[in-house]
């Protein structure tokens, strides 16, 4: 089977959000993307599906053999080593997005907004570097530090919205990520939560993250012009398309407790086409 097409039916499969924005990209960035992104899951699933440290050890040492110009007999390290010879990046990031699924492995109570920004940088601010030498290719070495900085907000804003998105899923694990300070802050009760009742303490904490994600994804539509013009509009798509799960929980009463959003087909198509027009109006695209 080839290496790529079985990158894509991994993100296929897995965040059909993910897959439908990339796959606006040309052939060989759209794979690009691909093969992170599966690195990325196969890390995630390690910890969060089969709560496997040893494959996270494995993982470690795959990557430092692809660094070091190792071939690879396995379809995505394959696709990755490739990816990374094309679009040369540094191995920092993939060994502390490692480093962030130990965390989740070892996992200990979030205690201050500080905790939770190095954690959201480790899991998904990391990814943003990842991408950003392929999807800024054309400005990445002369506006390097900006670039990396706008990469970093953007998968912290993701991840923020995965966290609320997956409140319900987290509290039955034993995880919560809101810091402890802020539920001390917002007078918010843990076993009422528990318990699937959303306070209006907990409403105002959840609005606090709803805006704080919101900021850091303007953070990066303010810089967009800075990607490359074919990666504008599907790295637009992917932002909007995850922003989007916020406004469904405002919509929904903040009721992240019961339920777990998502943004529609009719949604999603609403936003492409809102996307389309916003960037046409720029000379975007």
């Amino acid at each position: 089977m080839d290496k790529y097409a079985y990158c894509e039916d991994i993100i296929k499969e897995a965040s059909t959000t993910f897959h439908k924005a990339f796959s606006e990209l040309e052939t060989d960035k759209a794979n690009a993307v691909f093969s992170i992104y599966d690195f990325c899951r196969t890390a995630d699933d390690a910890i969060d599906e089969d709560n496997d440290i040893e494959k996270i050890n494995t993982l470690k040492t795959q990557i430092q053999a692809i660094f070091n110009g190792e071939d690879q007999d396995d379809l995505m390290l394959s696709a990755l080593k490739e990816t990374i010879e094309t679009f040369p990046s540094a191995i920092k990031p993939y060994l502390e997005l490692l480093s962030g699924m130990e965390d989740d492995y070892n996992f200990k109570p979030v205690k201050t907004e500080e905790d939770l920004d190095n954690y959201t940088y480790k899991v998904a601010g990391t990814v943003g570097l990842m991408l950003i030498p392929l999807l800024a290719s054309e400005t990445y070495k002369k506006q390097k530090e900006t670039l990396e900085a706008i990469a970093v907000k953007l998968g912290q804003a993701m991840q923020i919205t995965n966290i609320l998105r997956d409140v319900r899923k987290d509290l039955m694990r034993q995880r919560l990520y809101f810091p402890e300070t802020v539920i001390k802050q917002y007078q918010v009760n843990i076993e009422t939560l528990r318990t699937g009742i959303v306070t209006p303490e907990y409403k105002s904490m959840i609005e606090s993250y709803i805006e704080k994600a919101k900021s850091l994804y303007q953070a990066f539509y303010d810089h967009i012009d800075l990607f490359d013009k074919e990666a504008i509009y599907p790295t637009l798509l992917a932002a909007k398309y995850y922003e989007n799960i916020l406004d469904e929980i405002r919509k929904n009463g903040y009721d992240n407790l019961t339920k777990r959003h998502y943004v529609g087909k009719l949604k999603k198509y609403l936003i492409t086409k809102k996307a389309k027009k916003e960037l046409s109006r720029k000379g975007l695209i």
